[in-house]
């Protein structure tokens, strides 16, 4: 798995630029994506059962969050300065289902901070469902 994370970053180092890429994603609540190189580390920084395959589809992301089923939202209580709310996404990855967590900043900007597999996401966190 060491060197699928590897692999990821590099390829977030070679091919998003250093002030990130904006992303159409238009799956409510989330218009435009903000991804940086720095999402990518924070992905590939948390375990998930799957991660050699999620690692292996980071280039790809935004594009199965496009497919994602919005699920709602939380606040953020204070234990991310920078983030107000958090919006939570259904996917299934390798036939196993997996959840976004994107924070939505107070510049008003959504970035992809996590992905989840079952084991690993509380749908109870989810304060305003869909």
């Amino acid at each position: 798995m060491k060197e699928e994370r590897k692999r990821a970053r590099t390829w977030a180092k070679d091919n998003i630029p250093e002030f990130g890429i904006k992303i159409i994603i238009d799956n409510f609540p989330v218009e435009e994506l903000s991804f940086y190189r720095s999402d990518v580390k924070s992905i590939t920084g948390k375990s998930h059962e799957d991660a050699a395959y999620l690692f292996s589809q980071i280039s790809i992301l935004p594009e199965l969050l496009k497919e994602a089923v919005y699920m709602g939202s939380s606040p953020d209580y204070g234990s991310h300065n920078e983030v107000c709310f958090w919006h939570y996404f259904y996917f299934t990855m390798n036939k196993r289902s997996s959840y976004f967590n994107i924070m939505e900043t107070k510049k008003g900007e959504f970035r992809i901070y996590s992905v989840s597999d079952e084991k690993g996401f509380d749908k109870y966190k989810i304060k305003n469902k869909v």
